[in-house]
């Protein structure tokens, strides 16, 4: 059973001390007595009666510690001294017990608050226990050793019997005990110290102490201290057995006669290698730990950083982008007016020039508006699978045009390089605005290298970045020898309208342009730029796992206008007059209405509206998009046109346009809103003859095929016309199969065998002319057939037949050879 332990404190009713008592009494230990500083006079009188406690506890509150801790030690000889504090006094309370006389070697500080504090405890007891049972065994051998030997009898054996209890007791010590007399000369070693020392026990007994190898200087003033009074002292020695270090901790205590005269002292000695070990790696574990926390410490103040760069770029973004809306609009009016003013303007020269020359100026209008907005991130996209080396190999001429002769371009193309989904437009305008950046870098002289590349994002390399995931991206690097950038400059270099150019020579939106477009594509792009060494723009954009679309350039194919019925929905008074002007100079009959509620009044009224041609930021209660589906329910056959010089959400989402929506882009030329709408109406108007020729076809009685059907592959993105043109096929006792993209009719390609081709161009994704390259090559004995309201396809390796939107069912059979003369 353990003994008491005592409890010192300056008031007794203190909360934390309550909660120490709690604990105290829970661990199994008999708090016998809780007494005030000023009550230690009692205590040394009453210190002979009951059990001495083996732990003392001083709550330092008291005051006068040390002077109390003397009275303590002096009472209480045997007991270990705890000192209770905070976390806060530790240090100096121990600097103050260290300089305080006669408190003996048995104290401890510890917090009040410290869970380990009840380990402690227990350990302290245990320490003075043992201690007081190795001091009882000397002693009682010590007198043993003094008292007169009898010569026989009960006594006698009684004597030897406790001689080999205690010969037993030292010899199968654990730990190496020693004995020294005043001199320090060995008397006595059991068998763990010759071993822990390697050396001979029978040859110890005699030696000096100093013969022992943990003795140090700071051990031979130990055993003074115990030889001047001092009753017990621990401490750890560094030993050296034989080469091989070995950390000991070595308890002193003195030994002494009745008189208290000094004998000699006794060591018990401890192999502490394991414990030195456990403080090793502790220390080692706490150096990791405070690296790991610099570590993520600095990975989040750079974090940090980049989210407050991220949150500026994208309120600025909001700002331009507001701005480029109404931006757009103006230009929309200037340049369709100075566009209708060149019509009647023909025969005059000098007003021709000018109006070219004003008209210039609303394109480079045009141009910052559209940088702007790819900052804001608000530019519609409409991204197709893309090889990125035949973008820049394409590109070359262009290039070396724009950044002259003494500028020397280098291009180097990785093998087996990936596909990225992006803009082609887009991504031409950002390859030609960073290079002109580096030419004026450079001051038109130096050295321009673009590299392409596959590249693997991993977890590290994203860790500090807010928008970026892990994976597979295509890298484009373009690299100058120009004069280089400052850290400065780097912070501010996407920021809108910031520029080191001098004035009138910049806007500053190239490059915020080539920001807000690699982010509103998914990417991500870096800079790596010192002073007087060059500047590489590393851009990666994802991966995606599809085949190259290629694209037709439609520009080629010359304006025409039509005599439709369009209805044209627009707020702003001046730019829907300027549009009807503009619609009714290519010949087609206008309805107008300047908000969607007014837009809906006209459909409902009967009046037939063959394309909806409508602003996306509307006012009032019915939104654009709303409009285009009542527009849709109330006359099934209407085409929509949407328009717009910053789209918001309304019709695209995650940077790109929502499928099966048209939109042409404010602000846009005479010539490109002619081939837009006539493109939609060639579609409505094949889909009205197509569904003629069914009704007159059905209504006819059916014959029967004169020869074997034809397998033909239809590629149509509108699926109405398809399910018409494939029923239609039927009717003619062919045998049609329709899907709606050029990479389902891929598939299929690789997988049947097909007679014919027949495909739109202006397909979502792969191109139909793309689609028939790639179809002609897997099967080369395909026929090709193209279906498009822009004309005849030229430049082919092989012959191809032109089916022009619209057509009839007279048409259809020509073309593919049904009931007359094969194509």
């Amino acid at each position: 059973m353990n003994r008491p332990i005592l409890l010192v404190s300056g008031d007794a009713s203190a909360a934390h001390l309550g909660q120490l008592r709690k604990r105290i009494l829970s661990a199994g230990f008999h708090l016998e007595s809780v007494v005030s500083a000023q009550a230690v006079d009692r205590v040394r009188e009453n210190a002979g009666l009951g059990q001495a406690p083996d732990v003392i506890l001083i709550d330092t509150a008291v005051g006068r510690v040390g002077m109390l801790a003397r009275m303590l030690r002096g009472v209480y000889p045997a007991g270990h001294l705890i000192f209770l504090c905070s976390n806060e006094q530790v240090s100096s309370l121990r600097t103050e017990l260290q300089r305080t006389p006669m408190i003996g070697s048995y104290w401890s500080i510890a917090a009040v608050d410290d869970p380990a504090l009840d380990r402690e405890i227990a350990e302290a007891a245990h320490g003075t226990q043992r201690r007081l049972k190795l001091r009882t065994t000397l002693d009682k051998a010590n007198t043993l050793l003094q008292a007169p030997r009898p010569a026989d009898g009960l006594e006698y054996r009684r004597l030897l019997m406790s001689q080999r209890y205690l010969e037993s007791f030292l010899s199968q010590s654990s730990d190496a005990i020693v004995a020294l007399d005043h001199r320090a000369t060995i008397l006595y070693s059991n068998a763990s110290a010759a071993s822990l020392f390697a050396m001979e026990a029978a040859a110890m007994p005699g030696l000096h102490g100093s013969a022992l190898p943990c003795w140090t200087p700071v051990f031979g003033q130990t055993l003074d201290l115990l030889a001047r009074g001092e009753r017990f002292r621990t401490a750890e020695f560094d030993c050296d057995i034989g080469g091989r270090p070995l950390p000991i901790e070595v308890v002193f205590s003195r030994v002494a006669d009745e008189s208290g005269a000094f004998l000699g002292t006794t060591l018990v000695i401890r192999d502490i290698s394991a414990r030195r070990i456990a403080q090793d790696q502790l220390l080692a574990h706490q150096i990791e730990l405070e690296k790991l926390v610099n570590e993520r410490t600095e990975a989040l103040r750079s974090t940090e950083v980049a989210l407050r760069q991220s949150q500026k770029l994208e309120a600025i973004g909001k700002l331009t982008g507001g701005v480029a809306h109404d931006f757009n609009n103006i230009l929309q009016v200037i340049g369709s007016n100075l566009e209708m003013l060149m019509a009647e303007a023909r025969d005059n020269p000098v007003t021709l020039a000018r109006l070219q020359k004003a008209i210039g100026s609303v394109d480079r209008g045009a141009k910052l508006s559209s940088q702007l907005l790819s900052f804001a991130r608000r530019q519609p996209l409409q991204p197709v699978p893309t090889n990125l080396g035949r973008i820049v190999r394409d590109m070359d001429d262009l290039l070396r045009r724009a950044l002259g002769e003494s500028i020397e371009v280098e291009t180097i193309v990785g093998g087996g390089l990936w596909t990225a989904m992006v803009d082609r437009n887009q991504l031409e305008n950002v390859i030609l605005n960073m290079a002109i950046n580096a030419r004026d870098a450079m001051r038109s002289e130096g050295s321009l290298t673009i590299e392409l590349g596959n590249a693997m994002l991993d977890d590290i390399y994203v860790a500090s970045l807010t928008d970026v995931p892990a994976g597979q991206y295509v890298m484009l690097a373009i690299s100058d020898t120009g004069s280089g950038m400052s850290p400065e400059t780097m912070e501010r270099v996407f920021e809108p309208f910031f520029t080191t150019k001098p004035e009138g020579e910049g806007t500053g939106l190239g490059l915020s342009m080539v920001y807000g477009f690699v982010k509103q594509s998914g990417g991500h792009i870096r800079i790596y730029s010192e002073l007087g060494h060059g500047t590489t723009f590393k851009i990666y954009l994802p991966r995606i796992h599809a085949s190259e679309a290629l694209i037709e350039d439609v520009r080629r194919i010359p304006a025409s206008g039509g005599s439709e019925t369009i209805l044209v929905v627009e707020d702003d008074l001046a730019l829907q007059g300027t549009v009807v002007e503009m619609l009714n100079g290519l010949g087609y009959r206008t309805l107008k209405a300047s908000d969607g509620a007014s837009a809906l009044t006209v459909l409902k009224s009967g009046i037939h509206v063959d394309l909806l041609f409508t602003d996306v930021v509307m006012p009032g209660n019915v939104k654009s998009p709303d409009l285009a589906r009542q527009a849709k329910a109330l006359q099934p056959g209407i085409e929509v046109l949407f328009t717009s010089g910053y789209t918001q959400n309304a019709i695209v989402h995650g940077g790109r346009l929502d499928p099966g929506v048209e939109l042409i882009s404010k602000p846009y030329r005479r010539d490109d809103l002619a081939r837009k709408i006539a493109h939609l109406l060639a579609n409505k108007r094949q889909a009205l003859n197509l569904l003629t020729a069914l009704d007159k076809r059905g209504s006819q009685p059916e014959e029967a095929p004169a020869a074997q059907p034809r397998r033909i592959l239809v590629v149509e993105d509108n699926a109405d016309a398809l399910d018409m043109l494939c029923e239609l096929l039927r009717m003619l006792g062919q045998a049609p199969r329709g899907v709606l993209s050029g990479e389902e009719a891929m598939r299929l390609v690789g997988e049947q065998e097909f007679d014919v081709l027949l495909t739109d161009i202006g397909l979502p994704g792969m191109s139909g002319v793309d689609l028939a390259i790639q179809a002609k090559h897997r099967r080369p004995t395909l026929q090709i057939v193209f279906a498009s309201g822009y004309g005849a396809v030229e430049d082919l390796d092989f012959e191809a037949a032109s089916l022009p939107k619209p057509y009839d069912l007279k048409d259809l059979q020509r073309v593919l050879g049904i009931g007359g003369k094969p194509a």
